[in-house]
């Protein structure tokens, strides 16, 4: 009952999210007319679909407010190919003081979630430094937030994170070249597919886990 009632609340995030991500700016807005309505729509969904995952406990409203994090990061992502300390710093400390507070009354691996946290980190930042300069520190700074709530879950959870983004990262990117959407020498964001590889990570990563040990059979 309770992921139902969610469905409003996710709604109204959406339609914020967007107003977020486009600074409020009114030609943005214009520009835009009919990507509020999707993406309230998509956050509509996102919300009850997170508590279904998460359960009704005491970390659901961290997670409900990752979700908003994200949603709005990979419009930022999209829109400007950054992702803005404005909204991912105080997005990560709000996040990491509510999962912390919801796992100290669930007695959850905390300890776990900042560990995760700090190896997502240090993985995207020596990817960005061998890159040099093909690879944003925005995504490396975003690591941590992505590795903090799916290290919660599990650290097959972070490994399924990590692999699934790169992964749907570079199918895209792929796609994106071979069909001349763009140039190779044109920049790609990179964070909505750190955000989805988190998403799918949540959702299934003990079957994809399960699914890779028994041979991917």
């Amino acid at each position: 009952m309770l992921s139902l009632l969610l469905i409003p609340v996710g709604l109204v995030v959406g339609v914020l999210a967007d107003r977020v991500a486009t600074d409020r700016s009114f030609q943005a807005i214009v520009e835009k007319p009919g990507r509020t309505p999707f993406v309230a729509i998509v956050t509509g969904a996102l919300f009850p679909v997170t508590a279904v995952l998460v359960g009704i406990d005491w970390v659901l409203p961290s997670y409900l407010w990752f979700v908003a994090v994200t949603v709005t990061l990979t419009l930022t992502d999209f829109d400007e190919k950054l992702i803005p300390n404005r909204i991912l710093f105080p997005g990560t400390v709000v996040g990491a003081v509510l999962l912390t507070a919801g796992a100290l009354i669930e007695s959850g691996p905390i300890l776990r979630a900042f560990g995760g946290g700090a190896i997502y980190f240090l993985v995207l930042l020596v990817v960005a430094l061998a890159a040099r300069g093909a690879f944003g520190f925005g995504d490396v700074k975003l690591a941590f937030l992505l590795g903090l709530f799916t290290a919660y879950r599990s650290w097959e959870t972070l490994i399924v994170a990590v692999f699934a983004a790169f992964l749907l990262g570079g199918l895209v990117s792929l796609v994106v070249i071979v069909f001349r959407l763009k140039d190779r020498k044109d920049s790609i964001p990179f964070g909505p597919y750190l955000v989805a590889g988190a998403y799918v990570a949540i959702a299934w990563a003990g079957s994809i886990a399960s699914w890779y040990l028994d041979g991917g059979t």
